[in-house]
């Protein structure tokens, strides 16, 4: 197999110190042999540093010792730092198929594409059971976006190619430096992945797709995407404000896409709400917030966001505000439920 394209492999690496060494030596191990290697340690506090240095045995592997200033920052570090004519961005804690980078790089140079997406396999820390592997829809080899497909399916881009993540993708590294998009969140907000998924594709790729799931994704208590977040909603403002302005620059106008992107993006937040483990109390406090942060939102950005069918009109005060309906229902709902507990507590406490 010929290996003419130097391809970089960026790792930011926070607390994976039980973890880490499995994703290098997945990585260093690969039948594609033409890589550079980065290894940012993100201020790390226990040994995944030391491990680190330990792989710079291997000359391809370059190690970065920084503060810590959160995985989209170190991600665009490695960006900024990569001489590969391609490259792809893992997590520290997850795994990949031996021939990964090869067919990734097969997939993007065979379609002369920007970016290749393969499946990715999701397992629970700890066990293997009811691993679920989520891949690309069959129908698609290869997605030449174009801006009449961003304005009749940029949500469906969204979601067939999997744009949650870029660890199951390679990018052309010049393609993504043209475009100037960079990988960034403010504060510790979760999404950067996304958002830079999201404005990529609103500069037009070429995706190719490979049919094989060729990463495992570990999720584990403690990470990132496990924690609760309180500032979640923030986050996803802070993307569809970007996608926004994006937009404007590209010359696009696609409100009723990026409307349904951000309705997604708020389903997220209600997710994170009802699965995290808090009392009724707690989720009635957090539903009446996400509904104020949503209408104040919506209300900045009425003509932009107000396409999507699924914002419904709905009486606050003397304006009317267009709100999900789903997380009026499930507030709604909250409402209910702290009553029924409240008045129980009552009859128990009256006997």
């Amino acid at each position: 197999m010929f290996e003419n394209d130097l391809i970089s492999v960026i790792v930011p690496v926070y607390n994976c110190e039980k973890y880490v060494r499995e994703t290098l030596d997945s990585i260093i191990n690969q039948t594609y042999g033409n890589l550079e290697i980065l290894l940012i340690n993100d201020g790390s506090t226990d040994n995944s540093g030391t491990i680190c240095d330990e792989y710079r045995r291997d000359d391809r592997v370059r190690v970065f010792h920084r503060e810590n200033v959160g995985l989209a920052a170190t991600r665009e570090f490695g960006v900024e730092n990569c001489h590969g004519a391609y490259f792809v961005t893992l997590d520290a804690d997850d795994y990949v198929s031996l021939d990964f980078v090869e067919k990734l790089y097969r997939t993007v140079t065979e379609n002369d594409a920007d970016i290749s997406v393969c499946g990715v396999s999701c397992f629970t820390d700890g066990t293997n059971d009811n691993r679920i592997t989520y891949m690309p829809p069959d129908s698609y080899k290869k997605l030449c976006v174009t801006k009449e497909v961003l304005a009749s399916d940029f949500y469906g881009i969204f979601m067939d190619m999997l744009l949650s993540d870029v660890w199951n993708k390679m990018y052309r590294t010049q393609f993504v430096k043209e475009t100037g998009v960079k990988f960034e969140l403010p504060g510790s907000n979760i999404g950067s992945d996304l958002a830079f998924n999201h404005r990529i594709t609103l500069h037009c790729p070429i995706f190719a797709v490979c049919g094989e799931s060729l990463l495992f994704h570990r999720n584990r208590s403690g990470s990132l995407m496990t924690s609760i977040k309180a500032t979640m909603h923030e986050g996803y403002e802070w993307i569809t404000e970007k996608l926004l302005a994006e937009c404007d620059l590209l010359g696009l106008s696609i409100p009723e896409q990026i409307s349904e992107v951000y309705y997604w993006l708020l389903g997220s937040v209600v997710s994170d709400i009802q699965y995290h483990g808090r009392t009724f109390r707690e989720n009635h406090k957090a539903f009446k917030g996400a509904v104020a942060k949503n209408k104040r939102f919506l209300k900045k950005h009425r003509c932009d966001l107000m396409k999507h069918k699924a914002f419904q009109p709905f009486k606050m005060g003397d304006s009317y505000v267009k709100l999900p309906a789903f997380v009026l229902t499930n507030a709604l709902w909250l409402d209910a439920a702290t009553l029924c507990i409240t008045v129980l507590r009552k009859i128990k406490y009256n006997r």
